[in-house]
């Protein structure tokens, strides 16, 4: 072979090798990179979970309220103001109408023999001077209720019941005594069946 050749088929074979090792850095440095990128989204994944995690109850409300404070600033005094208005206007107080003059009709719509007159008694000997019983036979009541005529009315006998309502209204059925004259029916519900 001629130096000429020789020369060529090295050149041809160094470039080869050249191109060669350029892929093998190439693909090296493609595999570098992509275990890279991975650990560092797994890094930063790590640090969101972790700063997560750190935050307290205390400090995400402490950020809720600080959002609660910027928007309530925003509100004008305009809105302030005529709220207040409003507010003054619909907290007008019921006056309270007492029930110790006004004729009562107990009535039992449990199981238990007799609640209505041991209720009957207990209110009588409260001070409550025209009470009369009788049984209601609608619907097994849980929690007692006190009828009404009016509001204002009938606030003075909650205190005797266990999470006693009252409802403005009268009853007209279920009763097996007479309502002439009732103006407070109290319908007694499984909840006061101990009278104390």
């Amino acid at each position: 072979m001629d130096k000429k050749t020789m020369l060529r088929v090295f050149g041809e074979e160094f470039l080869r090798s050249l191109v060669v090792l350029m892929a093998i850095l190439i693909v090296g440095f493609c595999a570098f990179f992509a275990i890279k990128v991975r650990s560092d989204k797994k890094e930063v994944a790590e640090k969101t979970t972790e700063q997560a995690s750190t935050n307290s109850d205390e400090d995400l409300q402490a950020e809720v309220e600080e959002e609660t404070e910027e928007e309530t600033e925003e509100i004008t005094t305009e809105e302030i103001t005529t709220e207040e208005e409003t507010t003054e206007e619909e907290t007008t107080e019921v006056e309270e109408i007492a029930s110790t003059d006004k004729k009562i009709l107990v009535l039992n719509s449990t199981k238990t023999n007799g609640l209505a007159s041991q209720w009957m008694n207990k209110l009588a000997g409260e001070g409550f001077t025209n009470v009369t019983k009788g049984n209601y036979s609608l619907t097994r009541e849980t929690q007692t209720k006190i009828y009404v005529p009016e509001e204002g009315m009938g606030n003075d006998l909650l205190q005797y019941f266990n999470d006693a309502v009252i409802e403005v209204g009268s009853l007209d059925s279920g009763i097996d005594v007479s309502t002439s004259g009732v103006e407070i029916f109290i319908v007694i519900g499984s909840n006061d069946v101990n009278v104390q």
